[in-house]
């Protein structure tokens, strides 16, 4: 099979692959890439991706030897390809898979709605292409496989449906939201209006690998362990609320799955664990815990964080970032600016820690079931029947683990915090201080 990938050098998209060398003897690859901020060009870029998967030597050496790499540019027409290659693309893709994406919570609508909503429907130009070709050519249907994420639904009260081939949003919780409810709708109304072949994937939040609890992306729940870790982050809220962790490997599989069996080809599928989600305050626990056996930092002292009601804690909040704020214009030192950017930062995360998010997901797991060798996702948290007896056991340590071997990738530098005394810690500094711009 012949595909055509955006997102290589994501959190989800490289696991993919490497599912797909197994799976597939006889993909081949059009890897759609761009220079990055650096100036890594895409040669480079592709090649320490490669160097990072998970696969031995050969079968790394076999997907070099079966990809090509395209490099784009978003803004423009036919996203900016060679038009030899552009048509070289129409005529042998069979398979799209659409996993890039801006994942950054703080972005201003007209910025993120380039990467998230431009780039969909130019996808979707360049599936509508190779359809009309293979159509003239008597030959079956290309299938585009588009990332989405559960979080597209926005502010539910209620458990958020499965409800295709409708979609009924609530308001966005931020820009990224946004933009992928509106390129969500546009794919929809693709598959309702002209019946093309498309899945949408709708993963909640992913985590790292439930086999080697590693992960390419420290966001979110991430963030919240390494500042109770660091001891900014006094207060927190909602302690009930669950959040839907998924692990990244599972995600893969699942995607995988149905794109190498070719059997599932029209439809949306949720990734999520549903009614398994891991309680706020659990989370909180286990790490504390694990941390404050496992440190490596001699003399550290790991504050417990206090649950307060949402009120104060949003107060606590906004009363930070104010007086962050007046210190900069006070003061011009690019400390506080720092500062108040990262409070900004973490707001963005504050709508999946504390607002009631439950996924339904059962329609999904009859597909999953059917279409899939996967079973349910690996549950973050140990599970137990009412009786106390461990029913399923959880991938806490593997997670923690990693971040303490990595130092959450880089954000928290252990020497630096081992010359602090240990009476530094024993009172809560002001929050969000170790958030990295």
């Amino acid at each position: 099979m012949i595909y055509f990938v955006t997102g290589i050098t994501g959190t989800v998209v490289p696991v993919v692959v490497e599912d797909l060398m197994k799976k597939d003897p006889d993909a081949v690859f059009y890897f759609a890439i761009r220079k990055d901020k650096k100036g890594n060009g895409v040669q480079a870029r592709f090649e320490s991706v490669v160097d990072s998967l998970d696969l031995d030597i050969p079968a790394r050496r076999k997907l070099v030897e079966r990809s090509r790499l395209v490099e784009i540019d978003v803004e423009k027409e036919k996203l900016g390809i060679n038009p030899a290659l552009y048509s070289e693309l129409i005529e042998k893709t069979e398979k799209i898979l659409h996993g890039a994406a801006d994942v950054r919570f703080d972005q201003p609508y007209d910025v993120i709605r380039i990467p998230n909503v431009m780039f969909s429907q130019k996808i979707y130009d360049l599936l509508d292409a190779i359809k009309q070709h293979r159509e003239l050519y008597g030959k079956s249907k290309p299938t585009l496989y588009y990332i989405s994420t559960g979080y597209a639904y926005g502010i539910h009260k209620k458990p958020i449906p499965e409800d295709f081939p409708e979609f009924h949003p609530g308001k966005p919780d931020n820009t990224y939201a946004q933009t992928k409810a509106e390129a969500k709708a546009f794919m929809l109304d693709k598959i309702n209006q002209r019946n093309d072949q498309i899945v949408i994937f709708e993963p909640t939040i992913i985590g790292g690998s439930a086999r080697t609890g590693r992960t390419k992306t420290y966001n979110l729940h991430y963030i919240v362990m390494m500042l109770g870790y660091m001891g900014k982050l006094p207060f927190l809220t909602a302690p009930e609320n669950r959040l839907d962790i998924v692990p990244v490997d599972w995600v893969a599989a699942v995607i995988s799955d149905i794109m190498a069996k070719d059997e599932y080809h029209r439809g949306v599928v949720r990734l999520a664990s549903g009614a398994q989600g891991v309680p706020v305050k659990s989370l909180h626990d286990v790490g504390y815990a694990y941390y404050t056996t496992h440190d490596p930092v001699p003399g550290h002292v790991i504050p417990k964080i206090r649950f307060v009601p949402r009120w104060f804690f949003y107060s606590m909040v906004n009363v930070q970032k104010i007086f962050y704020q007046v210190m900069y214009l006070c003061t011009r030192r690019k400390r506080f600016r720092k500062m108040a950017k990262g409070i900004s930062l973490l707001e963005g995360y504050f709508p999946y820690i504390t607002r009631s998010k439950v996924f339904e997901n059962s329609r999904s797991m009859e597909l999953i079931q059917k279409y899939t060798d996967c079973a349910a996702a690996p549950t973050l948290q140990d599970i137990q029947d009412k009786d106390g007896r461990l029913i399923q056991k959880g991938y806490f340590e593997k997670i923690m683990a990693d971040t303490l071997e990595t130092g959450w990738g880089g954000l928290v530098d252990f020497k630096r915090l081992g010359k602090k005394t240990a009476e530094e810690f024993k009172t809560p500094e002001p929050a969000l201080g170790a958030i990295r711009k």
